[in-house]
This record gives C-alpha cells, sequence and structure tokens, in this order.
C-alpha cells in the first residue's frame, strides 16, 4: 500500500497520537475500577472523568485544527470521524464506570474482567495504530482484522453474561443494575469496532 503524502510530522498525526494516549489510559482506568473494591471504585472514577475531560480537549483541539487548516494529510470528514470516534469509545468507558459506581451492584460476572482486558487491548492497539498513522500498511489492515476478532469475543461473552443473568433467579433490581453495565461495556466495544471500520476506510481511500 502507498504512503501518506504528509511526513510524520504533521501536526495532526501528532495531535492524534496524543488523544489517542487518553484512549489508552481510560482504558486503563477501566481494569482497574473493575478490580476495585465498592470504596475503592468512587475515587477512581472521579480519575476517570478527569481522563475523559482530558480525552474531550483533545479531540476539540483536533476538530479545531481540522476547521483551522486548508490542507489536510486525507480527507478532512474522515479526521473528524477518526477523532470523534475515539471521543466515543472514552465516553462509553467512562458511562461504564460511572454505571459501576452509581448503581452499586451486588456482585458482577466473572467474566466482565475479560471484556475489561479486551477493551484495554482494543485501546492499545489503536493507540499504537496512531503512532504509525503516517502511513498506510499491511499492519493497519492487521490492525483492523484483530480488533474485530476481538469484538467478536466481547460479543460472545456478553451474550453468556445476559443469559446466566437472565437464568440466575437473582432479584429484578439486581438483574437490572448489572445489564445497564454490560450494555454499556458491550457499547465500549462495539465503539472500538466501528473506529477500527473508520481507519480501515481512510486505509482503503489511500492506498
Amino acid at each position: 500500500m502507498a504512503l501518506f503524502k504528509k511526513a510524520k510530522t504533521d501536526p495532526i498525526f501528532e495531535l492524534l497520537q496524543a488523544q489517542s494516549q487518553h484512549l489508552a489510559n481510560a482504558a486503563d482506568m477501566l481494569t482497574r475500577v473493575f478490580a476495585a473494591s465498592p470504596e475503592e471504585r468512587r475515587s477512581l472514577n472521579i480519575e476517570m472523568h478527569e481522563i475523559e475531560h482530558l480525552a474531550d480537549e483533545a479531540c476539540h483541539t483536533v476538530l479545531r485544527k481540522v476547521n483551522q487548516s486548508f490542507m489536510l494529510p486525507f480527507d478532512r470528514d474522515d479526521v473528524h470521524a477518526l477523532s470523534s470516534h475515539m471521543d466515543d469509545c472514552v465516553d462509553f468507558i467512562d458511562e461504564t464506570s460511572d454505571n459501576l459506581v452509581l448503581y452499586k451492584p451486588a456482585a458482577m460476572p466473572d467474566d466482565v474482567a475479560s471484556v475489561a482486558s479486551i477493551i484495554r487491548k482494543c485501546a492499545q492497539l489503536t493507540h499504537e495504530e496512531m503512532q504509525r498513522f503516517d502511513k498506510i500498511d499491511e499492519a493497519t489492515h492487521d490492525y483492523t482484522v484483530e480488533i474485530n476478532g476481538l469484538e467478536n469475543q466481547a460479543d460472545a461473552l456478553y451474550r453468556s453474561m445476559v443469559a446466566d443473568l437472565f437464568n440466575s433467579g437473582t432479584d429484578a433490581v439486581e438483574v437490572l443494575k448489572t445489564k445497564l453495565i454490560l450494555d454499556s461495556l458491550e457499547s465500549a466495544v462495539d465503539a472500538f469496532e466501528e473506529l477500527a471500520n473508520i481507519i480501515e476506510s481512510i486505509a482503503i481511500k489511500e492506498s
């Protein structure tokens, strides 16, 4: 595949790299939130909100750069979509952490830790992809394939957890609390797949 025409020092690449770091930080924090005790989760959730705020600022910085630039290394709408979807991923991660703290479920399925780890892996892969996004090569294709595979794993775990939840005979309020948390967790994984699809679309256009 062909290389981008712009050099790696183009400011938009640096801004996207910086934004993706907040994405990785949020995913790391989510694994900490799920592993923590209910008492510890509240303070960790405050840290999560701080990461989400920084991620919002990073997204706004990218979008301002897009609006102010006459020329960009690739399509203006694609840069906008890429940055906005990274921000969506952080928002869903933050929502999951918030739901866990606000609803205070009595217990969570064991597999939520596995899904949180999948989200962390997706975030790490995305951050690595943004580090080399000045060029389009086979690694970009490999990234999208791996993200799709991780989403499939998470989707299977989600369906299994929801089935077990409804078959458990647990109090209806507890079922609702847990289901809301699982739904936001699933939304976070789905957002990564949508992000990977945008990256793949850019790769196809620029190759």
